[in-house]
């Protein structure tokens, strides 16, 4: 097999074949796989039933729900009815896909338990975040951290929906410094004392169970904590923006006597629970509003189909048309890395347990894919927003009244931007597990960097691909990945071990790497679809949409680092280099008539179904 240079030899090329279930960045150094990731499109039988029957019950209980769940209605025993229905959702076995059959979960793999959460989030987002904050960052930290005698008192209450679990971080003094709160215990006898106030708690008001962080003896530790313990408080319900069905509110603790077999994990283990939890936390999410913006699809189009203006239904129209192809575009996008993402960790974890359920396996596997899975959060928390807010234009007038759904699902996607780390602080993770990953060998960085340098010198850039399908659009990402990689590679010679100060680099080399990640999974996604026999027009014309519009993107943003992380004296001499990269990403074509391919589509089978 020929490779990206005439001077590299054929194992090299061979390596770039093994990178594509490489995490933490081994999609820059491979080239574009053959179709080889899993998509959408492979969900096996049970997965896809267990996925319809989250949906029927989403459908029928949550989006027919005859109250007007932003209000938190209550029953008249006096309960939530949010509450019951996360109940009743738990009595079907949905929040508990992840956990062990042996803690009376269903014990799905990773790529069903996302499923699972993506179907849980199609229609009211208040319902959506109450189970998913409960199944993620409100169990798994027991699941993954917890003793053998933690999991059994706790797990089984939790999968059944006896117990709703939260996750007590954030402090009215901390925000994204989370691990430097200043809630503090001290151990007496056989009770640690716990003090201090949390907020932001997602579940705050109805939660039976937390999981605290806390300072013991100088050290960050993790408590699971019971809310009827005297000395517990819950402030009033904070006034929001949007999720205003939810439960969100500060829990105070006051001399609360937490009972010392109650400490998760070891003392000082509050940072490794945190931010493993977080890594799962972004990816589940990546899949919670893939199911958001499936809704909001549909909805947008019934809607432009129904409504007419100037004697017309506003589908008729072409701006409309390009708008609707937008959003679908933007969702084969966000489904593309979800997918492609989670099934390489599950491979992972069956790798490395030998028998029966291993927290540690789970732990690594999601840590391996830890940049991967921030680039789901940010491209699908602001894909969405885009997607509302196409969907609020598209409404019109009455996209801005409350008649409508899109008005409540337009205000809820903000926060997906925000909770899980904000979307500034995982453009920084991004950044830093993939210097992380360099330095400690885990890509082959070196031989990369070293097929651009001989290519840049050579001024001969070749790319031999695996099969015949989308020749050009993979050599024009494969050009893309080399730009990115060079400039990359300046800004750790210019800056050393400063580059953690110069944010405006990394946001925008990070931007280039989530444009990156979705063209080239978009692009295998089709590759798959092709090869299977189940790719039509619309595929295609997604395929060259995405690659027009990313590349682009990468071209605008490479241009505006160039700048500042080349030297004075070679500054000229590098963007000239740069600027031959990109004049290999070139990619253009009409994308009107794409666009018309893609919206027609949905219309004609009135829902997004790629």
């Amino acid at each position: 097999m020929e490779t990206n240079t005439k001077t590299v030899s054929e194992e090299k090329a061979i390596t770039h074949d093994e990178n594509h279930n490489i995490g933490n960045g081994g999609f820059l150094v491979s080239s574009c796989p053959p179709g080889t990731i899993f998509t959408r499109e492979q969900l096996n039988e049970e997965q896809l039933e267990i996925g319809k029957v989250t949906y029927d019950f989403c459908q029928s209980k949550v989006e027919d729900c005859p109250h007007d769940l932003d209000k938190k209605p209550v029953g008249k025993d006096g309960i939530p009815v949010l509450v019951k229905l996360f109940r009743e959702a738990a009595e079907q076995g949905l929040v508990s896909a992840a956990i062990p059959e042996e803690y009376d979960g269903l014990g799905m793999d990773l790529v069903t338990d996302m499923y699972v959460s993506e179907n849980l989030c199609r229609f009211h987002s208040s319902f959506s975040v109450t189970c998913i904050a409960h199944l993620g960052i409100g169990t798994k930290p027991i699941l993954l951290f917890g003793t053998e005698e933690q999991k059994k008192k706790y797990l089984p209450k939790l999968a059944t929906g006896e117990y709703m679990g939260c996750y007590a971080l954030t402090e009215p003094g901390s925000g994204s410094d989370a691990l430097s709160g200043s809630t503090k215990a001290h151990l007496e006898n056989d009770h640690y004392i716990l003090n201090g106030s949390k907020q932001f708690i997602t579940n705050g008001g109805w939660a039976d169970v937390a999981i605290v962080f806390t300072r013991i003896e100088g050290k960050y530790s993790t408590l699971i904590v019971d809310l009827d313990l005297p000395g517990v408080s819950r402030g009033a319900e904070e006034k929001k923006m949007g999720i205003k069905g939810s439960s969100t509110t500060t829990l105070t603790f006051d001399n609360v006597k937490v009972p010392k077999e109650n400490l998760l994990g070891k003392l000082g283990d509050a940072a490794n629970i945190a931010l493993n939890i977080l890594n799962i936390g972004r990816l589940a999410l990546g899949f919670a509003v893939q199911g958001g913006a499936r809704t909001v699809i549909n909805t947008t189009i019934k809607y432009i189909k129904e409504r007419k203006q100037f004697g017309r239904s506003l589908a008729e129209f072409d701006m409309q048309l390009a708008k609707l192809s937008d959003m679908c575009v933007g969702l084969f996008g966000i489904e593309s890395i979800n997918f492609r993402t989670a099934a390489p960790i599950d491979d992972k974890i069956n790798e490395q347990k030998s028998q029966g359920f291993s927290a540690e396996s789970i732990i690594q596997a999601v840590r391996s894919f830890a940049m991967e899975s921030s680039i789901c959060k940010v491209e699908g928390s602001e894909e969405l927003y885009h997607i509302c807010e196409n969907a609020v234009k598209m409404h019109g007038g009455y996209g801005y009244t409350s008649e409508y759904s899109v008005e409540r699902e337009f205000r809820d996607c903000i926060i997906n931007m925000i909770y899980e780390g904000t979307n500034d602080i995982n453009r920084l993770v991004i950044f830093d597990f993939l210097i992380r990953t360099i330095y400690s060998g885990g890509i082959p960085y070196r031989v990369f960097t070293e097929e651009i340098q001989q290519a840049l010198r050579t001024r001969e850039f070749k790319y031999s691909y695996a099969g015949t399908f989308f020749e050009k659009e993979k050599a024009s990402i494969h050009a893309a990945k080399y730009a990115t990689a060079y400039l990359v590679e300046k800004a750790i010679l210019r800056y050393g071990k400063d580059i953690s100060n110069q944010q405006q680099v990394i946001e925008h080399v990070s931007d280039m790497l989530i444009h990156l990640y979705v063209v080239d999974s978009v692009i295998a996604r089709c590759h798959y679809l092709k090869e299977s026999g189940k790719y039509t027009e619309v595929e295609e014309a997604v395929a060259k949409v995405t690659t027009v519009d990313r590349l682009e993107k990468i071209r605008t943003l490479a241009r505006r680092v160039i700048w500042d992380i080349a030297y004075e004296y070679d500054v000229d001499r590098s963007r000239d280099d740069l600027e031959w990269l990109l004049s290999h990403t070139e990619y253009n074509g009409n994308v009107f008539p794409l666009k018309r391919v893609i919206g027609q589509a949905v219309l004609e089978k009135e829902q997004y179904y790629l």
